[in-house]
């Protein structure tokens, strides 16, 4: 079979799967069985390789992956990567999947900050996406990522040293309502936490629900528990005029604007909407 041919037939089945984005998914697992660089898209490596004839490795190779894809495996599980700001970064079932909506904290950090030397703090690092990819993107920062999960530092640590930034990236165990962080010592805050009510575990996919850690992904007190404990944390940890920069969920803005402003010392509040138009981070400055 063509490998044309196997791709069309390959989507037709995710399509009736329910699978997001069905051929782009087979493009991609074509990509990774039949050894194609990963700078070349998948689109254009399966069109200049429309015609290639796949041997019956290949295609059994290619059919588990897409098997895989058809029950629910997540794209990124199978691969073992996803792209974030322009790099690949390893990841397991321990970790949150990167989402392009994330970039936009980091988008805001080096749009809000100076690339001279600063110290930063990632919390509820996960596979470390963000905290290593600003650590990337301004060789004079150094950052500390710290996560409760010792799975997910393990995958954080692998994706420091393939992005060579380890010596800048430090990590930290530890728990984000307890966060061991020196008083007045950084200049920026950032975090993804965990923020989706308990009460909304029925609008979250089936398929995230399965395959990522629950605990990146639910918080008590409506949703807010870890974005108040964040909050608290800037709050003590930044120095005057230093930058938090949090994720939330699109319904959350009020609720994290008014922990913000209750703090009395986080000022300058301001809200960003994402692509889709819906309040997806706010950011704030410690203002003595």
């Amino acid at each position: 079979m063509r490998l044309k041919s196997y791709i069309d037939t390959a989507t037709a089945r995710l399509t009736k799967a329910g699978v997001d984005s069905p051929r782009l998914c087979v493009e991609v697992l074509a990509r990774e069985t039949l050894g194609g660089a990963r700078e070349t898209s998948a689109r254009m490596f399966c069109l200049l390789e429309a015609g290639r004839e796949l041997d019956d490795e290949e295609l059994a190779n290619l059919e588990a992956f897409v098997d895989r894809r058809a029950t629910g495996t997540p794209l990124a599980h199978i691969t073992g990567y996803k792209e974030f700001y322009g790099r690949d970064f390893l990841v397991t079932a321990s970790t949150l999947i990167p989402r392009p909506e994330t970039e936009m904290l980091v988008d805001t950090a080096l749009e809000q900050l100076p690339p001279s030397a600063l110290r930063f703090a990632d919390l509820g690092a996960g596979s470390g996406c963000i905290g290593l990819t600003l650590a990337a993107e301004r060789p004079a920062w150094r950052g500390a990522l710290l996560d409760i999960s010792p799975q997910a530092l393990a995958i954080a640590a692998r994706n420091a040293a393939l992005l060579g930034v380890a010596d800048r990236a430090p990590l930290l165990a530890g728990d984000m309502c307890h966060p061991p962080l020196a008083r007045q010592s950084l200049g920026l805050v950032v975090a993804n936490p965990p923020y989706i009510a308990d009460a909304e575990r029925g609008q979250v996919m089936g398929e995230v629900l399965r395959n990522e850690p629950h605990s990146a992904l639910f918080s008590e007190q409506n949703g807010l528990r870890h974005l108040h404990a964040a909050i608290l944390a800037a709050a003590e940890a930044l120095v005057n005029n230093g930058l938090v920069i949090l994720e939330h969920g699109a319904a959350q803005g009020p609720a994290v604007r008014a922990l913000l402003e209750a703090t009395g010392i986080l000022k300058k509040i301001e809200t960003k909407r994402d692509i889709a138009g819906l309040e997806r981070c706010t950011l704030a400055r410690k203002g003595l």
